[in-house]
């Protein structure tokens, strides 16, 4: 007479068919199967602009779309990428509860967006063709740094901007995991 078997709290009962069928049965209701593992969820912060380039046009316009572009940016392809689960959060709504910006402040807020990490960026401009990125990935509960990277780039244009985005994505993406 055959057994029932019951597999776990997985609720399934099987007739035993043999160990072939109990291996596949255990290994669909184990819970590293069950649940696949989410990345961590990342909130990008508004991306300041420090411009000591003396320029005598007004750029404040073009810059103020390049960085919420570069910020959109990075949080889809860090979520496409399956590296994170990326928000932005908009200087408005940074704003609206942080008024401070101090660092207890932003890390609160950020955990209140549902942040386990956070995306805290500085662009500067030195001149017409020199900009300096400074990128931080920030542990939302600790502020700790967990990746940190000063970039160059050339150029004052959406190209040179997008570039970067892209630049900046490709060294988060090669950053060892355990560091996530």
């Amino acid at each position: 007479m055959p057994k029932k078997v019951t597999i776990g709290s997985c609720g399934i009962s099987l007739t035993t068919i043999g160990a072939f069928g109990f291996l596949i049965a255990a290994v669909i209701c184990s819970p590293a199967h069950a649940a696949e593992a989410s990345p961590p969820t990342l909130v990008v912060l508004p991306i300041k602009l420090l411009d000591t380039s003396a320029e005598p046009t007004d750029q404040a316009s073009q810059h103020a779309e390049r960085l919420v572009n570069f910020a959109d940016h990075l949080a889809g392809d860090l979520t496409r990428s399956s590296l994170y689960r990326a928000s932005v959060l908009t200087a408005d709504r940074l704003r609206q509860d942080c008024r401070s910006e101090e660092t207890a402040c932003l890390l609160k807020v950020a955990q209140a967006h549902g942040a386990e990490t956070i995306f805290i960026g500085v662009v500067h401009k030195s001149s017409t063709l020199i900009m300096q990125l400074w990128a931080r990935i920030v542990d939302a509960r600790t502020g700790r740094d967990i990746y940190s990277r000063d970039l160059n780039f050339r150029g004052d244009t959406d190209e040179a901007w997008r570039r970067a985005e892209t630049f900046l994505m490709s060294q988060i993406r090669d950053m060892p995991a355990e560091a996530r």
